[in-house]
């Protein structure tokens, strides 16, 4: 049942993380896979370092990392 949970998590390797919206279904699902998990709410500097330091874009089919807004701006272009 816990595997079950984790894999529509998509938390198959550790140390991997998610967004989820929370409602009764999801509530429930991580109650079952507690021992085994982490959770809680995020806090907007928590998730700009996290993307600054994890994320990644495509540009002309390669990974860019996204170490500045320039490299977003270049892609979806200036919005005001």
């Amino acid at each position: 049942r816990v595997k079950q949970v984790l894999r529509l998590f998509r938390l198959r390797q550790i140390n991997n993380g998610i967004f989820v919206k929370l409602n009764k279904a999801t509530i429930q699902m991580l109650r079952i896979a507690e021992p085994y998990i982490a959770w809680g709410y995020p806090n907007l500097k928590s998730v700009r370092e996290l993307v600054y330091k994890r994320g990644f874009g495509k540009i002309n089919k390669q990974r860019v990392p996204l170490s500045d807004n320039t490299v977003i701006e270049k892609t979806l272009g200036k919005c005001d």
